[in-house]
């Protein structure tokens, strides 16, 4: 049975680290939320470790910025990890002298190769599918205005060429302030229904979490009870919560408040009912729900 409590701190003290997502949770694309980061710092004064774990795909460096300028600073957590940083990684260790890729995303993304590029490691050619040795996929082409059919010919190409699919974010939407668009994950998903192959980097896949572990100092995973994953995400930061037999937090207020709050004479609540039911539908498993992260 998923626990309702309406503050992080009535359940904080029970655990030493948190696995935090970022959007959805302490911002929204647009602002940033003071009583999530109020909830952070608390916990960090108890000696809590905060460790921010987000689907974004961009490396740590740029996601920071992006971060800082929403007001969520150094101060408010022990380390940042981003897929967008795994999915660089991936291609800096795998790949040697020269890759044609496919970007499937906005040029803002092409940060995923800057490292690469600049220490010349690997040089780094953006090419049309025809002429493409790997697909990388980022975010839609227009994530507000495109749908999978716009997809469909291209990724029958990319079958037909026997090309891998990289996803920097295995998130299906997500909400930019009051509108949402579709992400990566959505792609990918789709390109491996219709036969290829998909590697996923982040949130619920066990390459995002063995770095956590990394960090932790925990690679024999000892101790694992004492770590609570916090999103708004069943298919990514619960499932890989559930994934990893950690305990989570579930954000309600994020990506299911279209559904799943209530608001009655200037109150908002949570629709436990309704939520239990999509909370089964998922098949996982949610041991706290909280309206707003705070």
């Amino acid at each position: 049975m998923t626990k309702f409590i309406k503050t992080f701190s009535e359940i904080s003290d029970k655990y030493s680290a948190v696995i935090c997502d970022l959007w959805g949770c302490l911002h929204n694309g647009v602002k940033s939320f003071p009583a999530a980061l109020k909830a952070l710092e608390d916990f960090k004064t108890s000696k809590g470790i905060v460790i921010l774990v987000t689907n974004a795909p961009r490396p740590i460096a740029n996601v920071e910025y992006q971060i800082a300028n929403l007001g969520i600073k150094k101060n408010h957590y022990d380390m940042l990890l981003t897929s967008g940083e795994l999915t660089s990684a991936y291609i800096n260790k795998t790949s040697k002298n020269k890759l044609n890729i496919f970007h499937i995303g906005g040029k803002r993304h092409h940060s995923v190769y800057k490292d690469m590029i600049n220490e010349q490691k690997i040089s780094i050619n953006i090419k049309t599918i025809v002429d493409a040795d790997l697909i990388v996929c980022t975010e839609p082409f227009d994530p507000s205005k495109d749908q999978l059919s716009d997809y469909e010919s291209t990724f029958k190409a990319g079958i037909d060429k026997n090309l891998t699919l990289l996803c920097a974010n295995p998130d299906l939407v997500v909400d930019v302030g009051e509108i949402r668009e579709m992400c990566a994950g959505s792609l990918a998903s789709m390109y491996e229904k219709m036969g290829g192959k998909v590697i996923y980097f982040g949130k619920p896949y066990n390459n995002v979490y063995q770095e956590v572990y990394s960090f932790l100092n925990k690679g024999d995973k000892t101790k694992e009870g004492s770590v609570l994953c916090i999103g708004d995400g069943l298919n990514t930061d619960i499932r890989g919560a559930n994934n990893e037999k950690l305990d989570s937090l579930l954000v309600v207020g994020g990506l299911l408040k279209n559904r799943h709050l209530i608001k009655k004479k200037n109150r908002t609540f949570i629709d436990e009912i309704k939520l239990s039911q999509t909370i089964n539908e998922h098949k996982v498993h949610v041991d706290y729900a909280i309206k707003f992260f705070e």
